[in-house]
């Protein structure tokens, strides 16, 4: 003790103090408790929930959801079996592959009325009583009559409490390797259907999913009974396998050929049923690959008895019957949600073999993380004291952070688990014991420079220049983007009607819903110049089909003004004042151009410069001259060809010399693929023609034409209306040297 505590106090006490936290971190490691395990599937369980296994509709897994609506109609639970009966016949008629039952008919029906009859025995005489038996329907045949008319699987579960008779199995069992057996949990007693039913379904599965933990991880696909030899399966593998007509189950376990085990019992590897190969760990179960909870999954057994479903939504799928009613408690915990109903985990399970979509733990991941532990561990230890205090900040966390991306890459990408935990804990344990007032104080210098940067740059931005700091510099980088303008169409009248705080009002429900439309299409907002809008799309970060997101911003934002205008309309008729409409032009252009920082040494902002960026400019003050909402050049409208653009004019904007093709944008592929958009361009193009080729009068005459044709196609601005005027001064100038190009006369 005394040596230990002249270290401690020593210059090695760094060295000393990590050595004994990474010495007590691998002695845990391999003692493996319970609390440690725990902590590891809790981990697990987060991967899960920030990525959940995608649910998809088309695999072949419904659930018929004994719900709140089915008990109302139905009465209370347990149903009748001639209700029941009734379900499979629906199920069956509409062409179910399988239908599964997460329920236990142990006990005869009581409501049958051969039952009934049955009780009368003390009130009338045995002649009575055999003839009024043969005539009583029995409510338990009926349903084994429909089940052995369809696939059905049976349910059963285990309780100490249960018989000592097996349930009934309908398959053979084949293995390869060790006798699997061994490795399966092994139940006491059993509950299952009765005779008469199980005799007549075409499986039988268990209905337990939570046999060791609150939270439903992994769920046995086969388990063995005290006292008998047969393997008995879960009831989503029995369903699959009745699915597919297989007759049995083949086990692969440690030993099989091609599976390396160096001489050990690991346990079992996969089973396999019909064309279906499930990967299990060595105790047989599949880790469930959480979705939470899908409604999307779930028919109302109602609507199948009362033939509302589809044929099509039933045909060829695996069914699960069971119930989701608060009142008959079958929730359960799942790593995604809690009260899940405990037949959804059985859906999932299936829709896992269906997908070949599995969680896997390997074999290896133990030795794999002790390994990684004790290499990395030791790395550190003798770095410690080599290192300053930065350099070493910067190692662990290296180090430290591939403890925590490297097993989330595993997952995300191939399935796998690994311990994101106790690893990287263990790092940081070492690295807070051997330099812990370093590593404050650095962690509180980086907090000061993120705070610090963060009160003058975007979220965005701020994490670009952490993960790249020669980004913070003048200057910037070519890139081909799409830049937008917008301008408020006579703000200055506007304004006029409003005090100070009601014009900040105004401007700031106007601004909000259209800077939300450009977020949501993965725009980047430039700036605002009052009631202007700058903003561009493919920088920072590249965005696909940037101009499209442009204009489908550009048209949602329109659209979104239609709205606001009747709101501000409804205001201001309640306040006693003219309403104004409020129209907004629209400019976009697409094109290379530099963005990056610019500014000054002490101050400047992520933006972009460029020919193509000042023409986006020009194009939104030309939305007031043509009379239209957006106008697009030429780029950009090659980039959306499938979208409804018109061409209007070819101008030389200000500041240009050569002139620019202009497009309007009136909407997308949908109003692109009309007939009535087919004939506006037609009739525009004839236009535009005789207009370029200086046959003016001939292009007033085709005006009334384009005008009708714009109505039917649902353009109605007032475009046609400026450039009659316009061919009108035409006509009366008659200028000899007409190219068919509009100088621009304003920005």
């Amino acid at each position: 003790m005394s040596w230990l505590l002249r270290c401690i106090n020593s210059r090695h006490a760094p060295i000393v103090v990590a050595m004994l936290v990474l010495l007590g971190a691998l002695v845990l490691r391999i003692a493996d408790p319970a609390a440690v395990t725990r902590i590891r599937d809790f981990a697990f369980d987060g991967y899960q929930r920030l990525q959940p296994r995608t649910y998809n509709a088309e695999t072949p897994v419904r659930i018929v959801d004994i719900d709140e609506a089915a008990l109302q109609e139905y009465g209370q639970w347990p149903w009748p079996r001639s209700i029941i009966a009734r379900l499979v016949d629906k199920l069956t008629e509409k062409g179910a592959a399988v239908v599964a039952f997460d329920a236990v008919f142990a006990e005869p029906d009581r409501s049958s009325p051969r039952r009934m009859v049955q009780d009368l025995a003390a009130f009338t005489d045995a002649v009575t009583l055999e003839k009024l038996a043969d005539a009583a329907l029995d409510n338990d045949k009926l349903l084994a009559d429909a089940m052995a008319q369809s696939r059905v699987v049976t349910g059963f579960g285990f309780d100490l409490k249960g018989t000592g008779n097996p349930p009934r199995t309908f398959h053979g069992v084949a293995f390869a390797g060790d006798q699997p057996s061994q490795f399966l949990p092994q139940q006491g007693g059993t509950v299952k259907s009765i005779e008469i039913l199980e005799a007549a379904a075409k499986g039988n599965g268990s209905v337990n999913t939570d046999l060791d933990t609150i939270v439903i991880r992994r769920v046995p696909m086969l388990f063995r009974v005290a006292g008998y030899e047969g393997l008995f399966p879960a009831l989503s593998i029995e369903a699959l396998r009745v699915a597919q007509e297989a007759s049995s189950y083949l086990i692969k376990s440690s030993g099989a050929s091609g599976e390396l085990s160096f001489g050990e019992k690991t346990g079992i590897v996969a089973i396999k049923t019909g064309n279906l190969e499930v990967p299990t760990d060595g105790r047989g179960r599949v880790m469930l690959y959480d979705t939470g909870h899908q409604p999307a999954r779930f028919i109302s057994a109602r609507a199948v008895l009362k033939d509302e479903v589809p044929a099509e939504n039933l045909e060829g799928q695996v069914i699960f019957v069971g119930t989701s009613a608060i009142g008959l408690k079958d929730l359960r915990n799942t790593p995604v949600q809690d009260g899940v109903p405990g037949v959804e985990v059985h859906a999932q399970l299936a829709e896992q073999m269906i997908e070949q979509r599995f969680l896997a733990r390997p074999d290896y991941a133990d030795g794999a993380e002790f390994l990684y532990l004790a290499a990395v561990g030791l790395l550190m230890v003798v770095l410690l004291p080599r290192l300053s205090a930065g350099r070493m900040a910067f190692v662990a966390t290296i180090l430290i952070g591939a403890g925590l991306v490297v097993p989330w890459l595993a997952y995300s990408q191939y399935h796998l688990l690994f311990d994101p935990i106790y690893p990287p804990v263990t790092l940081a344990a070492i690295y807070v014991g051997g330099t812990s007032l370093a590593f404050m104080r650095t962690e509180r210098e980086r907090a000061e420079i993120r705070g610090a940067f963060g009160m003058y740059l975007s979220p965005d931005i701020v994490e670009q220049l952490a993960r790249n700091p020669s980004l913070l510099q003048l200057g910037g980088e070519q890139r081909e983007i799409t830049v937008m303008f917008t301008d408020v169409r006579g703000f200055t009248t506007i304004s006029e009607q409003f005090d100070p705080q009601g014009l900040t009002r105004f401007m700031n429900r106007f601004l909000t819903p259209m800077t939300d439309l450009i977020l949501a299409r993965k725009g980047t907002i430039d700036k605002y110049m009052g009631d202007a809008i700058m903003a561009f799309w493919n920088a920072p970060l590249p965005v696909a089909r940037h101009a499209a997101q442009a204009c489908d911003a550009a048209l949602a934002m329109q659209a979104r003004l239609v709205v606001l205008n009747e709101e501000w309309k409804t205001e201001a008729e309640a306040e006693g004042r003219k309403h104004i409409p409020v129209n907004i032009g629209v400019g976009l252009n697409t094109g290379p151009a530099s963005v990056g920082n610019f500014g000054s040494t002490q101050r400047f902002t992520y933006s972009c410069l460029g020919d193509d960026v000042n023409l986006a400019s020009r194009l939104e003050g030309q939305c007031k001259t043509y009379g239209v909402g957006i106008i697009v050049g030429s780029k950009t409208c090659d980039a959306i060809a499938d979208y409804a653009t018109l061409e209007i004019d070819l101008v030389t904007v200000k500041g240009k010399t050569e002139p620019e093709r202009i497009f309007v944008l009136l909407g997308d592929a949908g109003l692109a693929t009309s007939p009535a958009f087919a004939t506006l361009v037609e009739r525009q193009a004839a236009f535009l023609k005789l207009y370029r080729s200086a046959g003016f009068a001939e292009a007033l005459e085709t005006i009334e034409a384009c005008e009708a044709a714009a109505a039917a196609a649902g353009w109605r601005q007032s475009y046609y209306r400026m450039m009659r005027g316009r061919i009108d001064e035409l006509i009366d100038d008659s200028p000899v040297d007409w190219k068919g190009v509009y100088v621009a006369k304003d920005k």
